[in-house]
Formats: C-alpha cells, structure tokens, sequence
C-alpha cells in the first residue's frame, strides 16, 4: 500500500515533491484546467455520440440496424480507454509531452475525417482514428493530475478535471442539433473540429510548461512495460480491476441510447432526445463534485461503492419511466449519481501502487479493464433492444444486474483499503 501522504513514486515525468502549498499553488489548478480542456475533447466528444446514434440511425445510415450503429461508438469508445494500457508505460518512461501532441493531432485528424465520410466503413474508420487519438492523449492528462496533488486535494482536482467530459457533452450535442439542419452532416461536424481543435490545443497550453523535459532513471527503467505482472498477484487490484469491468458495462449504455429511447421508447421529437442527452451531461457536473463530499468520510473506493449503488437503482428505475417529464427526471438522476463513477476510479489505482512502482501503467490495466467492459455492455445492450416495438427492458434490467455486480466487487475493495492511514 501507499503511504497517507498520497504520494505516488514511479510516476514519471512529474511535478516537484507534494506539498500543501504546492497542491494549493496556481500552476498546479492551471494544469487540473488543462486536463479538463482536454477532457472537453475527448470524453465530452464521445458522451456526445448519442446525438450522432441518433442522427445514423434516422438519417445518415439509416438502412443500418441499431446494433451496427452502435459498433461505431463501441468502437470509439474501446479505442479511447484501451490507450492507457499502451500510454501508461509510455508516460513511466517519460514520454506524456510527446503523447499530448501526438493524440491532439489524431483527434482533430479524426473528427475532420468524419466530416468526409458517407458510408459506413468510412464512419466507422474515422471515429476510430477519434478513439486513438483521445485514447492517447488523455491518460497522460489526468495521471500528471493523480501525481501532482496529494490526498488531501486529489479528488477535487480530478472532479475538476472531469468536469470537462460533462462540459463537452452539453457543448456538442447543443451545436450539432442547430447546424445539421442548416449545414449539414459535413459542416456540422467541421465545426465540431474547430472546437475540438481550439480545447485541446488551449489545453495543451496550460499542461506542456508544467512537464520536466528531463527523464530520471527510474523513468527509463520503467520503459516496455505494458503490464504490471506483479499486480495480477495482488487480490485487491484485481477485484478492483474486475469491479471497474462490470461497471463500465453499464456506464457508457445510458449516455449512447438516451435519444434512442427518446424517440423510439417514448416518442419524443428529435430535438428533445437531443435535449435530454445535454440534461444527462449537465447533472454530471454537479455530481462529480458530489464524489468530492464524500471522500473523507468514506474514501474514494467507498465513495465508489456508494455511488454504484445508486446507480444500479436509477438504471433499474428507468424500465419504470413511460413519459416524458418522467425521463427528464430520470436523466437528471442519472447524471449526478453516474459521472462520480469516472472521478473515483484514476484516484482508487494510486492507492493500489505500492512505492516505487509505475502508476502509469496500472492506470493502463484499470482501463483497459473499463474498456473490455465497454467492448461487452454496448452491443450486448444494443442487441436487447426492439426499436419497432419500443421494448427496452431487458437492456434495463442487463445493465442492472451489471452495475450490482461491479459495485459487489468494489466493496471487497474498500474493506480492505478501509483503514486508519491507508484511504485517501
């Protein structure tokens, strides 16, 4: 276990050795506002693709069935959170300057590539060369964020940081519900780029003078390593790792099938599936700031299993909602108590390193866990749904089942990072 300071050793490049003054100083919040800059385009990016769910399945490649139009932003999404298992070792080895460039360029490359695309392989590509992008530039991001704060502070920080996926997932669907009727699928989307262009990159300004350009030797070592064998023999990360994979299952379903049960469940116009999407998003800001109230009461592994909780009972509401005003409430549950989920695990996978080894990396194995379960939950999800008869139930109570599972395992962690000087 780690020490209560909080400090992570092995996590290279870094900033200088915590200090209440320096989780307090200016730079380190600039870069927390970076992080979340970058978070604005990549995660708020993808919370934004129950809008294009919407629009494929209506208007762009409407001969296709939900399920393969669902594959797109499986896709996108397993690309961006299975990039930490390949960036963790990189970012040990010192290497997240030239990680942030190289994911900024693929993500605007990506988006501007959609604005081409007609078909459905060339969507698929396209939002794929998204995924990679993100998927390379935002684990660098939020573990200089783990490493720079201490405990005291961290949850805060990285509730801050996240916010930008909320952010993103109120900016974008908002612009695309004005512009494609006026613009178009084509110019909707380059201005989509823009933006993405302008967060990322605004971001980088504020992270890249907070890096040391200089690689130690404990970063060189730690070069090659895709995976922390020692961890697979550690019960608690394991668990941890199974937990987060039954939980992302079900995280991402609800942000991608919103607009679609909108529509097709309730029978709602277009613009208001679009509306409802942006409510889910909105509540997530205030709901990560919610996971912040409860860390020092519980820690952020209970913190987690609370959480988790409550979602596996909003989501089994959801089979209970049949109107409208009702979904809207739902939505706004369902955010507040869903986003904490995203800003309790990057904290969890510190406390699981032990001194002197690679944070990098074991972020990499927690998401690539979260990724594996992204791979299963939405198509299986998909799979479950009738559009014709408007029968979502059995995706409902799927996903259910699937949170209850995560949060079981979860528990097993907290009883044992639940300790005098161990949580954090």
């Amino acid at each position: 276990m780690r020490s209560d300071s909080g400090r992570i050793e092995g996590a290279l490049p870094r900033p200088p050795p915590e200090t209440d003054a320096a989780q307090e100083s200016r730079g380190a919040w600039l870069l927390a506002l970076g992080v979340s800059l970058i978070y604005v385009s990549t995660w708020g990016l993808l919370s934004s693709h129950g809008t294009y769910q919407s629009y494929y399945e209506t208007t762009l490649l409407a001969d296709e069935s939900t399920n393969a139009i669902a594959w797109i932003g499986t896709a996108e999404a397993l690309l961006l959170i299975l990039g930490g298992v390949v960036t963790g070792p990189i970012y040990d080895a010192g290497y997240a300057r030239e990680m942030l460039w190289v994911g900024s360029l693929l993500t605007v490359l990506g988006v501007m590539m959609l604005s081409l695309s007609t078909e459905y392989y060339q969507i698929m590509l396209a939002q794929g060369v998204v995924g990679i992008g993100s998927g390379i530039v935002y684990p660098p991001s939020i573990t200089l964020v783990a490493a720079t704060f201490g405990s005291k502070y961290r949850g805060l920080a990285v509730s801050f940081a996240t916010c930008g996926t909320a952010i993103g997932g109120i900016m974008f669907p908002i612009v695309l519900d004005r512009l494609l009727p006026s613009l178009g699928f084509a110019w909707a989307t380059r201005v989509l780029g823009l933006m993405t262009l302008a967060g990322l990159f605004m971001g980088l300004a504020l992270i890249l003078p907070r890096i040391p350009e200089t690689k130690s030797e404990s970063a060189t070592a730690a070069r090659r390593r895709l995976v922390d064998l020692g961890a697979l023999t550690e019960p608690v990360f394991v668990v941890m790792c199974l937990g987060v994979f039954f939980l992302w299952i079900a995280y991402w379903v609800p942000f991608f099938l919103i607009p679609t049960y909108a529509e097709f469940g309730l029978g709602a116009s277009s613009s208001l599936a679009f509306c409802l999407l942006v409510v889910a998003n909105a509540s997530g800001i205030p709901g990560r700031f919610l996971a912040v109230l409860v860390i020092p009461y519980v820690g952020n592994a209970g913190g987690m299993v609370a959480f988790g909780g409550l979602s596996a009972v909003v989501i089994f509401g959801w089979a209970a909602v049949h109107n409208t005003a009702g979904f809207i409430a739902w939505s706004v549950a369902l955010g507040l108590v869903l986003a904490p989920l995203a800003v309790f695990q990057p904290t969890i996978v510190p406390q699981l390193t032990p001194r002197g080894g690679a944070v990098g990396t074991r972020m990499g194995m927690s998401l690539a866990s979260a990724g594996l379960g992204v791979l299963v939950g939405v198509p299986a999800s998909t799979a479950l749904i009738n559009t014709e008869t408007g029968e979502f139930w059995k995706m409902q109570v799927f996903i259910g089942t699937c949170m209850v599972v995560g949060t079981l395992l979860l528990a097993f962690v907290w009883w044992r990072l639940w300790r005098p000087g161990v949580h954090a």
